[in-house]
């Protein structure tokens, strides 16, 4: 449980510190790449389909 705790006291001085000291810089740039991560997954919700091209097949 104390580790836990002491988890959790590291991350909320953690968002202090980025919040008055840095303008949310880190905590910006963490929320930019998780942006970025969900643009890239496909939309649709399919499973992911494999395509060939038949020109490079071909000898």
């Amino acid at each position: 449980m104390r580790i836990i705790m002491l988890l959790i006291a590291v991350a909320a001085c953690f968002y202090l510190w980025d919040h008055y000291a840095n303008d949310g810089r880190y905590t910006g740039d963490v929320e930019r790449s998780f942006r970025q991560a969900a643009a890239d997954l496909p939309t649709g919700g399919g499973p992911p389909v494999i395509t060939f091209n038949r020109n490079l097949l071909k000898h």
